[in-house]
């Protein structure tokens, strides 16, 4: 029986850092580590500090085209033969203008995904950041939705007739603000027949997403041979792996041969602004307790013996906290324009979202056990009434899927959406996140 797979995000910083040989990581970014081991979780012949024997999710990874594609074979560059790479076609940057739509290609983005990946979507046109304005000036480089949908469309197409590598899985994507338009969407693009579906603009919306898994159930899609993955992009809460978890043991039940897969940057995206998970809370929606470590602390006050509250693989490792946190280079103060000792939080942007992702990891797996019981009373104990409730909820969904469910649906979970959304703005300290650097 499947588990929805929840596949680790890796940002741009990451990239650069597993770029250099594990020696040159160590004697950098490891000094105040005892055993040294390696970050390359993603591949089982590192002696790393976890991986795919600790947790299968582990073994996945996805990195984004739209920021990569400069660097020629990331793949081997990173040692990540041995990993599931799943490759994000880069519609997010084409959508936020972080990419030049006119370098950026179809042809460009296929040829580096079937060269890096093992799944990844077609180049789609995302329709979220539509109206939306910055500086005054419309973020979105397409004028409309049809726009939006024709490229996709084009893109679909120029994948079906040009794609040259067989073993990959290409997925095609749904796009929408609404329920109507995503149905639309899929009355045009779903000419192209690929193996699996990818569904964006939700941020782990369920008043979205199980509307848009009936209509593909609905349409037959689940039921094509070759169709084996549905991804959700951009998932930013950890109830929403709750939940997930739950659609895949729907889909095992009703006897529907696809996976679900979905990612998250919250990992190592929090990791900047000196995010440190501490602990699961099972019985709250957040579903993880968090601390700032900030880089305006007086870190020469620590105590020379503390340890991090943390027996994470990772966090058990550094055995001179002290040092680890103590990090200086000689910087330009930009208001005094005077070259002083300036705290760095290197070694711990890059190495500190390890322990953040292990600490999800074991999170989402005693989460699997407890919805492995199937015994709704438990799931009323181990998890908040209300995420409870709302997976019998599903069960009635999906005994009944023709019903028009979107109501209820957006009732349910529309309000937990947008406070979601309103904190995940709050933690990364802005509007959603950062791109490039230690954000996806």
């Amino acid at each position: 029986m499947k588990d929805a797979i929840y596949i680790p995000a890796y940002s741009d910083g990451l990239m650069t850092f597993l770029e250099n040989d594990d020696k040159h990581i160590r004697e950098v970014y490891q000094p105040d580590y005892d055993k040294k081991k390696s970050f390359r979780i993603y591949n089982e012949d590192f002696d790393s500090y976890y991986n795919r024997k600790d947790f299968e999710a582990a073994h996945y990874m996805l990195v984004s085209a739209g920021v990569q594609y400069k660097r020629d074979d990331l793949r081997s560059k990173i040692n990540a033969d041995k990993a599931t790479v799943f490759i994000d076609s880069g519609g997010y940057q084409l959508a936020q203008q972080t990419v030049n739509y006119k370098i950026y290609t179809d042809k460009i983005a296929l040829e580096w995904s079937e060269k890096n990946g093992d799944i990844f979507p077609i180049l789609d046109r995302p329709t979220f950041s539509l109206g939306m304005m910055r500086d005054g000036k419309p973020v979105s480089p397409y004028k409309d939705y049809q726009e939006c949908l024709d490229l996709s469309v084009n893109s679909a197409k120029y994948y079906h007739e040009n794609r040259t590598n067989s073993k990959c899985a290409i997925l095609n994507v749904l796009q929408g603000r609404k329920i109507s338009e995503i149905q639309n969407w899929y009355k045009h693009i779903s000419k192209y027949k690929f193996e699996g579906w990818g569904l964006g603009g939700t941020r782990g919306n369920l008043g979205r997403i199980v509307p848009a898994m009936l209509f593909l159930i609905e349409h037959g899609e689940f039921a094509r041979e070759e169709c084996k993955w549905f991804h959700v992009f951009g998932v930013t809460s950890n109830e929403s792996m709750v939940y997930f978890q739950y659609l895949q043991m729907l889909l095992n039940k009703y006897d529907i041969d696809v996976q679900i897969t979905y990612d998250s940057t919250a990992w190592n995206r929090g990791c900047v602004y000196g995010n440190y998970m501490l602990r699961p809370k099972y019985v709250t929606s957040s579903g993880m307790e968090s601390m700032s470590w900030s880089s305006n602390f007086d870190y020469k006050k620590m105590a020379k013996d503390f340890k991090l509250p943390c027996s994470c693989p990772v966090c058990s490792d550094i055995k001179d906290v002290y040092g680890f946190f103590n990090y200086y280079e000689m910087k330009e103060n930009k208001e005094t324009k005077k070259v002083e000792e300036t705290i760095v939080f290197k070694k711990y942007n890059t190495t500190i979202g390890f322990h953040n992702l292990y600490l999800q990891l074991d999170y989402l797996e005693n989460v699997q056990r407890v919805l492995d019981c199937g015994i709704p009373e438990v799931y009323q104990e181990f998890f908040p009434k209300k995420i409870a409730d709302n997976l019998l909820f599903l069960d009635r969904v999906f005994e009944n899927p023709k019903k028009n469910w979107e109501g209820e649906l957006n009732v349910r979970f529309l309000d937990t959406h947008i406070k979601n959304e309103m904190k995940s703005k709050k933690d990364d300290g802005g509007e959603g996140g950062i791109q490039n650097g230690l954000g996806l």
